[in-house]
């Protein structure tokens, strides 16, 4: 055992000796409230409370009063309670990721002065080029990636990453 390991376990017993002795053998302490005089004591302090209650009501602004008002009265519904709305089908719909309908390969980029060509399924494609009949559309061509969108819902839109073979 190493010196660190014996003045950790020396200090815990010293705190096991010293709590035995205060529960077992100290003698119990009165409190000074239940001693003669408790009332006198218990009466000067509510009135503290009552001056301090009526100076608090006399200095509040018109705001201030209002807010308690409103925080006294019983509330019509938890405030942390969150009440989903129900969303119309074309809300709902928009709201479903975009699931395409076979399988796109982006294979091949081409540049020819400002003219992007992208190469999916081995079929060339230019921005705005439809895919499938189903609307989708191609509405950017980069070097690494290609952006496939829905052409109803213009927010919803697919990321498809260059596919290299060796």
């Amino acid at each position: 055992m190493s010196t660190r390991e014996k003045i950790i376990v020396g200090l815990m017993v010293a705190a096991v000796i010293y709590g035995v002795y205060t529960v077992f053998f100290s003698a119990p302490q009165e409190e000074s409230a239940f001693k003669g005089g408790g009332d006198k004591e218990l009466e000067a302090l509510n009135s503290f409370i009552a001056k301090v209650a009526d100076k608090t009501k006399n200095s509040l602004s018109s705001e201030q009063i209002y807010v308690l008002q409103k925080a006294e009265r019983e509330w019509k519904q938890d405030p942390l309670l969150q009440i989903k709305q129900k969303m119309s089908k074309e809300e709902e719909a928009a709201r479903q990721p975009l699931v395409l309908k076979s399988k796109i390969l982006y294979t091949g980029f081409l540049q020819m002065g400002d003219k992007r060509l992208a190469i999916l399924n081995g079929i060339e494609y230019e921005i705005g080029d439809l895919l499938e009949p189903g609307g989708l559309i191609v509405r950017n061509i980069h070097p690494n990636h290609v952006v496939i969108g829905s052409l109803v819902m213009k927010s919803k839109k697919v990321i498809l990453p260059m596919e290299e073979f060796e």
